[in-house]
């Protein structure tokens, strides 16, 4: 596991109107870069969703109004889920902690560690505040994943076609324009609060 830190100080109340703004520049700005792409092959075409959904990860994260009691000693952990290529998921999370953007959330540093294990065992009692995932797993292993975000009430996203119907909770949907992705029965089982102008930028899968 690699661990890796981005932190910044606290965020002025205001701030929230211009976040909101922003949400909606970068959905905007995420449909040019993707849906208005020249035709790709299909490697390049998932590593541009991956990169896109990574964006919107952060929005999503952002979105949950209650991400600051989700915190352990003043940080969010964020756990990045892979398969079997730890390097691909350590390369998200470092763009995802040190990239461009990658300010602190709700003013809390984030700390992002790798891990290939679905049932998250080896954090014991610390919980992520939200998992993304850089491989898609097995059906069973995503299960798991499904079960772990629902019954710990995190935010689970995929950039991967078909899980958010599958019951992730979060993804993107690529179509007139990209937009966030999410599953509307994960979301209420999970008792996760999102911000209103997120859901009405939105796509809910029912």
């Amino acid at each position: 596991m690699r661990r890796q830190e981005s932190s910044g100080g606290p965020i002025a109340p205001w701030l929230g109107m211009v976040r909101d703004v922003a949400m909606g520049a970068l959905v905007c700005l995420l449909s040019a870069t993707l849906v208005a792409a020249p035709r790709l092959d299909a490697d390049a075409y998932q590593d541009r969703r991956i990169e896109t959904g990574l964006r919107l990860f952060r929005a999503l994260l952002a979105a949950d109004l209650d991400l600051e009691k989700k915190a352990e000693g003043g940080k969010l952990l964020v756990l990045f889920f892979y398969t079997d290529d730890k390097r691909h998921a350590e390369e998200m999370a470092k763009a995802f902690a040190q990239g461009e953007g990658a300010e602190a959330i709700h003013g809390l540093p984030v700390v992002v560690e790798t891990t290939s294990d679905a049932s998250f065992k080896a954090y014991g009692g610390h919980v992520p505040a939200g998992v993304f995932l850089t491989q898609s797993p097995d059906a069973e292993a995503l299960r798991a994943i499904v079960k772990y975000g629902i019954a710990n009430h995190r935010i689970v996203d995929s950039p991967f076609e078909g899980h958010v119907e599958s019951g992730v909770l979060g993804g993107l949907a690529v179509e007139a324009q990209v937009r966030p992705y999410i599953n509307g029965a994960t979301l209420v089982a999970s008792s996760i609060t999102l911000k209103e102008f997120f859901l009405r930028v939105t796509k809910v899968y029912k």
